[in-house]
């Protein structure tokens, strides 16, 4: 994500809280930087793969990127601090009009 993306997005964020709450802005604030951590960890794993090369003296191992459980723990704090903004509220469904529409697993 780049940084105009960044500011838009905190943009968005910020027209959605309490401006007058220093709390409130301390989690955008927090939420924006776990995000841009997100994406450069992403970015790490896009160069380095899934899978690393591990050496250790004449022993040679490959092992998951240590970025994948990073990026797990900052997406799980992510869900959180968005819903301690209280933004996870959804939108409310739309009624169906007609039959195409509805799930074939009803």
């Amino acid at each position: 994500m780049d940084e105009k993306e960044l500011k838009s997005l905190k943009k968005e964020l910020m027209s959605r809280i309490d401006k007058k709450s220093k709390l409130q802005i301390e989690k955008v604030e927090r939420y924006i930087n776990l995000v841009s951590i997100f994406y450069l960890l992403d970015k790490s794993i896009k160069e380095q793969g899934v899978m690393t090369v591990t050496t250790n003296g004449s022993q040679s191992f490959t092992k998951a990127n240590p970025a994948l459980a990073e990026k797990s723990k900052i997406n799980a704090s992510l869900i959180s601090l968005y819903k301690d903004l209280s933004l996870d509220s959804s939108p409310s469904p739309t009624s169906v009009s007609d039959d195409k529409s509805k799930s074939d697993l009803i």
